[in-house]
């Protein structure tokens, strides 16, 4: 990986997977946006092309470069634009580790419609993801944990270059996460969006 990078500890609270342990892993590059969106609960998919079916979980990296604000739901981009803007120290706070629940490979412009109340992105770019080819668009539903606490990624603009999948060089502790959502809320939303797709 390109640059060097550092962790720094903020705060944090909570409980669930792999108690006790500490690992290294991968982050995924999130559109700062989306990552907040994902934190908050708000939603509980995110859509992407070229998914890795062997990523099961990963760290979610806030990534402020190349952000289209006409790609977000209106109400999105207004409740979190300020999170458009890149820190001026050039770094990003991971705060957040995902696991992927289920991976859903969208068939139809039609699926992408009975998905959209759970993600970001608007109809419009949804089917223009959809529609531009091989690889096929994944809905990933994601469980969302906050971390303990907040982890400093130093000179974020040395992966500009990189892929989406980012190795963390540094141990992030699983011992205290709390779930963005909670476990009844999540699994009455997942059942809704499986029954949609005709999955349950």
């Amino acid at each position: 990986m390109a640059g060097t990078t550092d962790s720094k500890v903020d705060s944090g609270s909570g409980a669930k997977p792999q108690s006790g342990e500490a690992s290294k892993h991968l982050a995924v590059k999130t559109w700062s946006v989306i990552a907040r969106f994902l934190h908050e609960g708000t939603g509980i998919v995110s859509i992407h092309k070229a998914w890795d079916s062997h990523l099961r979980d990963f760290l979610v990296l806030p990534w402020y470069s190349g952000q289209d604000p006409d790609a977000l739901k209106p109400a999105v981009w207004m409740a979190w634009r300020h999170e458009l803007k890149a820190p001026l120290g050039g770094h990003a706070y991971v705060r957040d580790y995902a696991q992927v629940v289920d991976a859903l490979p969208i068939q139809s412009a039609g699926a992408l419609n009975l998905l959209d109340f759970e993600h970001a992105l608007t109809l419009v770019e949804a089917q223009r993801r959809y529609e531009s080819g091989k690889p096929g668009l994944v809905a990933l539903v994601l469980r969302v944990y906050h971390l303990p606490r907040s982890y400093k990624y130093y000179n974020i603009a040395s992966l500009e270059n990189e892929g989406e999948f980012i190795p963390i060089p540094f141990d992030v502790a699983l011992d205290a996460i709390t779930p963005a959502v909670e476990d009844e809320e999540f699994e009455r939303r997942r059942s809704r969006i499986l029954k949609s797709l005709g999955r349950r």
